[in-house]
């Protein structure tokens, strides 16, 4: 969206992260606003009736194999559903993202070493979600140069909040330099055993 002051560099490395997850086969979690028609205020992305939520996502963010989780008061969810698919994309009607409980029943439970972070709005629907993470004791990466922000200072404050709380940060390039490098190395140890 234009309202994202650092839309070039966030849309760049937005991109180059999904096609390092399809390639690479990473799970994905995905959020996208649903706000009601009369919503009013700054914080919104997108509202209701603008087409369906794979519509309302960025260019090169949906990948092929993808599910829709709708939110609802429902807590219903198959804790599988990242093998069942690569994508899902769970919408949420507020800044929060654990206000869809199928989405924080899923980020609580399911068993993950790290959580990458990446989108926007840092200072609100990002932060959120780093700090609701950590509060579970999960580890946290964001991506610094994909994250997107509306507002400059206000994003460096939840930056700067977010490191204190003990969530780690990397660039894009960074991380998937070091990605790569770490499925091949995980991939030559299980290419040794079955030799050997």
């Amino acid at each position: 969206p234009t309202r994202c002051t650092n839309s070039t560099t966030v849309t760049r490395n937005v991109r180059h992260l999904m096609a390092f997850a399809r390639w690479s086969q990473t799970p994905v979690l995905s959020c996208v606003d649903s706000h009601r028609p009369n919503d009013i205020g700054g914080d919104f992305v997108s509202k209701v009736g603008c087409g369906c939520p794979r519509d309302r996502m960025a260019p090169g963010t949906v990948l092929p194999r993808n599910q829709v989780i709708e939110s609802d008061n429902c807590l219903s969810i198959s804790l599988s559903v990242l093998l069942q698919t690569q994508q899902a994309i769970f919408t949420k009607v507020h800044k929060d993202p654990f206000t869809n409980p199928k989405f924080e029943r899923l980020l609580t439970e399911m068993p993950a070493r790290r959580f990458v972070i990446f989108g926007i709005p840092l200072e609100s629907s990002l932060r959120l979600l780093a700090l609701g993470l950590l509060m579970r004791g999960r580890r946290t990466l964001l991506i610094e140069d994909a994250c997107g922000f509306f507002n400059e200072a206000e994003a460096g404050m939840a930056m700067s909040q977010l490191g204190v709380k003990g969530a780690e940060t990397l660039a894009a390039d960074s991380y998937v330099r070091d990605a790569i490098m770490h499925l091949s190395q995980r991939r030559g140890r299980r290419r040794r055993r079955n030799v050997a």
